[in-house]
């Protein structure tokens, strides 16, 4: 009886085991979920470094809006037919630099769209001696991080359905269109010359090569939720509300302004461009910025260029920011969805 009756005890203490250790195992397996494999972080860096005398086109967020898309980078020169299906654009550019700088996916009905806009324009642009440069928006490192969060990509849920996509496939980028692969090798940022371009630019005063190195190490262990991606002042996710990131509680607008410089300082660089938020917006000088407008501050120190263009957002129609270098002038243009141009910042250096 007392054998049975341990034998009960013992069959049953692991029952419970098995299930113990299988949570544990499924709760690791979807931390590491979007960790599948380790990035080259030599092939596709954190941060893209270029020095280069060419102009540079910056668009902000496209948020599944091809249409849009499309109609202001033939007004900013860089194709010549916005009607073209995605895969056969033609590249018009010459050696300009066309930076977008996040999020791509989500609101809009045409992600896959815009996403094989940017994948056709990178091969067609180097082919003219020009380039096309995607940094990951925090839309994109969220839906990595957790594919199933069908509340905020729902949309982008809906497209990868209807093309038969397993969006874990995607997002361990296994799928068969190598849509999830282009995700996952998308940098974090970009330095052109002295001109960083990042999402959201919280860069939390790092020099560019510890930038670089945190972002590898933190990617590699935490996967695209990492902290420094996404956290309240992480590099995709740092706001402009209810103050700019940059800012402190009763800050002047010389503390403020000098706070900034001082991260620019750090990563060596003079210029931040930041998409993320297209909000109105309140500056510790008492300045504010308008819903929709592409506008800079400090002469040139930060460029906001999320412009809402999304006809799912709908806060403009659309605008783009053209850097140019003229010997040693440079000159910063706003570039509108009619065709208008509005030169907003300029230095002879």
């Amino acid at each position: 009886m007392l054998n049975r009756r341990l034998r009960q005890i013992i069959a049953v203490l692991a029952f419970a085991a098995y299930w113990f250790l299988s949570g544990i195992a499924s709760s690791h397996a979807l931390v590491a979920r979007d960790r599948v494999e380790t990035r080259d972080w030599r092939q596709f860096p954190a941060i893209v470094e270029i020095d280069a005398d060419a102009t540079v086109v910056a668009v902000g967020d496209v948020h599944g809006d091809y249409e849009r898309l499309a109609h202001l980078l033939k007004k900013a020169g860089l194709i010549d037919e916005e009607n073209a299906d995605p895969s056969d654009l033609k590249w018009r550019g010459g050696k300009t630099i066309l930076i977008c700088t996040g999020d791509l996916i989500d609101k809009g009905k045409h992600s896959l769209d815009v996403i094989q806009c940017f994948r056709t324009l990178e091969r067609k642009a180097a082919d003219e001696g020009g380039k096309t440069i995607v940094t990951m928006g925090n839309h994109e490192a969220e839906f990595l991080a957790n594919p199933d969060d069908d509340e905020k990509a729902e949309k982008f849920l809906a497209e990868l359905e209807k093309q038969d996509l397993d969006p874990a496939d995607v997002a361990t980028g296994k799928d068969k269109k190598g849509i999830g692969a282009f995700l996952r090798r998308l940098p974090f940022a970009a330095r052109v010359n002295d001109w960083f371009f990042a999402h959201a630019c919280g860069v939390d005063g790092r020099t560019l090569r510890t930038l670089k190195a945190a972002l590898a190490d933190s990617v590699d262990e935490e996967g695209f939720g990492a902290d420094i991606l996404l956290a309240k002042r992480g590099l995709l996710e740092a706001r402009l509300k209810p103050i700019p990131w940059w800012e402190r509680k009763g800050d002047k607008p010389k503390e403020s302004e000098s706070r900034l410089r001082g991260h620019a300082d750090a990563l060596g660089i003079k210029h931040f461009v930041m998409g993320h938020q297209p909000g109105k917006a309140h500056f510790s000088d008492d300045s504010r910025r308008k819903a929709g407008e592409l506008i800079q501050k400090f002469d040139g120190l930060i460029f906001l260029i999320d412009v809402g263009m999304s006809s799912a957002i709908d806060k403009s129609p659309g605008a783009a920011l053209r850097i140019e270098r003229h010997g040693r002038r440079q000159t910063a243009t706003v570039i509108r969805a009619d065709g208008t141009e509005e030169l907003i910042w300029k230095v002879t250096e």
